[in-house]
């Protein structure tokens, strides 16, 4: 009989030390502020390219890489992004990236900031939530984020809460 192995099993079975320690100094960018660890990383690393598994093509224009970062993030973020070069997929510089980048997004709902002409994010005190957009700004883009901030405000919902699916 076949055991019964969780995703999280799969993944520590297949993790490496390399991968391991570039998570873990990603980390250090993180603080009491952010609610965000180690595990906050290896979970966005799961989810975007499924542990590493699902990457992309290297100078692909699309996201691509260990936290499928689009190339004008990537650039953004220091990585450079060329068919000879694209450190999307070297997991020390990715992982930095991107723990930069969710650094960022959650500075980015803890005050209003304008991302375009009539986009603005809309202020999430509550630490917690706030923690809830800026991981779905990563996926999604802060842009597209911010814009269902201001939907749901004009449609008389809380801006600051994420919805239950």
């Amino acid at each position: 009989m076949p055991e019964n192995r969780s995703d999280v099993d799969i993944w520590l079975s297949r993790e490496t030390e390399d991968v391991r320690k570039a998570l873990e100094s990603a980390s250090r960018y993180f603080d009491d502020n952010d609610s965000f660890t180690v595990n906050t990383l290896e979970s966005i690393y799961a989810q975007e390219s499924s542990f590493g598994i699902q990457m992309g093509e290297r100078g692909s224009t699309a996201a691509a890489g260990h936290f499928q970062f689009e190339p004008a993030t990537a650039k953004r973020y220091g990585l450079e992004v060329s068919v000879e070069k694209d450190e999307r997929f070297d997991i020390v510089r990715s992982a930095s990236a991107a723990a930069r980048y969710l650094k960022d997004l959650n500075g980015l709902f803890s005050q209003p900031m304008v991302l375009a002409k009539n986009n603005v994010t809309v202020t999430v005190e509550n630490a917690q939530e706030r923690k809830k957009f800026a991981l779905a700004a990563f996926n999604a883009g802060e842009g597209r984020i911010s814009k269902a901030q201001n939907l749901a405000e004009i449609s008389g919902k809380n801006p600051t809460a994420m919805g239950r699916c």
